[in-house]
């Protein structure tokens, strides 16, 4: 017959063992469970980031195309020359640039720039004051003028759909 102190010596053993195993399960348990929830912090937090900087990105296109609207609305129904519409052509550029900045809004920034640019090729040529036309080239700089008025409604259009691009990708 096994000694009393033995037997509880064993029981007792046994029973920390038991212990020190579900206590080493439950830390395992709860360390997958912090490393999956860390894992989701993470990634949440890198979505936020990429949606931030997106944001940002589509605040300073659509500040870029707002301007260049209001440019056009001072060139409304008035034939240009080159030095009226240096502004445009300087916004054009920026939007040029910023193209691949924003990413979401590339193919509605290109036809920005399409147009612009076809509105910028409409321009009236410089002439020297006093100058006299012929009425033949007065009728030449009328038709190229209603075509720069079209161009540019084209233009204002194209704004008008980048516009309202960004303002639906700011509502999602």
């Amino acid at each position: 017959m096994p000694f009393p102190s033995t037997t509880l010596a064993l029981g007792t053993s046994a029973g920390s063992l038991l212990v020190a195993a579900l206590v080493g399960a439950a830390m395992t348990v709860v360390t997958v469970y912090g490393i999956r929830h860390h894992k989701e912090v993470f990634a949440w937090m890198r979505t936020t980031r990429a949606r931030d900087d997106e944001a940002k990105d589509l605040e300073e296109a659509g500040q870029y195309l707002k301007d260049l609207f209001e440019e056009l609305c001072g060139l409304a129904q008035r034939p240009c020359r080159a030095a009226d519409v240096a502004g445009v052509a300087r916004l054009s550029n920026v939007i040029k640039g910023s193209i691949g900045q924003a990413e979401a809004v590339s193919a509605e920034l290109r036809a920005v720039v399409e147009h612009a640019d076809a509105y910028l090729a409409t321009l009236l040529p410089d002439q020297e004051p006093g100058a006299r036309t012929t009425p033949a080239e007065h009728h030449a700089l009328l038709v190229r003028a209603m075509k720069q008025e079209c161009a540019r409604i084209e233009l204002a259009h194209a704004l008008g759909a980048a516009q309202q691009r960004i303002r639906g990708l700011r509502r999602a």
